[in-house]
């Protein structure tokens, strides 16, 4: 969500578009291992002098597995030439552990043209555990119809077990626009697993369509299928769907 939010800003403060502005967001989850939930993020943004935009959000996880609530505040701001960054604090707080997790953020987008690269630093501390993920993401717009993305994850964690682990992800996707409406994708995943309780690796494939009907509404659905036969305990297969509502409103200059 974090990387997602990092380029609806970026795609007006580089601009200069100075209106406040809500993004909701909704995800709706189904797993075939009978897990389900509901995500959901509502942010405002609001212009402040001398290109610095005020980020403030509160978000929510419920699902069958998991119970957090949290809040975040932060600053985005224009840099020098097509550079555009963000450094802000979230709070969470799981019900079912009774724990919170604080994760600090800052990052930098390069976006001009057809490219948009990225890089982001978010620490991550709970009372068990603490670490940070370094995520570098690029976009390339081959033509109006079709472009190509690109994120790594790496991610440290030491516990307090005195255990360390390092873990990584990559996600490739293609994305292809049937129209100036619809838009169909197709990509994949490959991470690890190294955790106190199990240590594995595990990919994916997915694939979905994106529905565009206006400049502030849009609705994806993505299916996606994840290998983790290698799972110590419990290996599986899994399909998962998931569908996603943004909504934006723009208020007035």
């Amino acid at each position: 969500m974090m990387i997602a939010l990092i380029l609806l800003l970026g795609a007006d403060a580089a601009f200069g578009q100075g209106r406040p502005r809500n993004i909701l967001s909704l995800k709706f989850n189904y797993y075939t291992d009978q897990r389900f939930g509901l995500e959901w993020e509502e942010v405002f943004l609001a212009p402040l002098p001398k290109g610095f935009y005020l980020v403030s959000a509160v978000s929510g996880t419920n699902t069958s597995f998991s119970d957090i609530t949290g809040g975040r505040l932060g600053l985005a701001f224009d840099l020098p030439g097509s550079f555009y960054g963000e450094a802000s604090y979230e709070l969470e707080y799981d019900w079912r552990t009774a724990n919170p997790k604080h994760t600090p953020l800052v990052s930098c987008t390069y976006e001009s043209g057809p490219a948009m690269a990225s890089l982001s630093f978010s620490g991550e501390f709970t009372p068990d555990s603490t670490g940070g993920v370094l995520s570098p993401s690029l976009k390339y717009t081959l033509n109006p119809r079709f472009s190509l993305s690109s994120s790594l994850f790496l991610a440290f964690h030491h516990y307090s077990t005195s255990e360390s682990f390092f873990n990584f992800a990559a996600l490739a996707t293609g994305e292809y626009g049937l129209g100036p409406e619809i838009f169909l994708s197709l990509g994949g995943t490959f991470g690890t697993v190294y955790e106190p309780d199990a240590r594995y690796e595990k990919w994916s494939v997915l694939g979905g369509v994106k529905v565009v009907p206006s400049d502030s509404v849009a609705v994806k659905c993505l299916v996606e299928y994840e290998n983790a036969d290698s799972a110590p305990v419990n290996p599986h297969n899994i399909i998962s769907a998931l569908i996603v509502v943004d909504v934006k409103f723009r208020g007035k200059e």
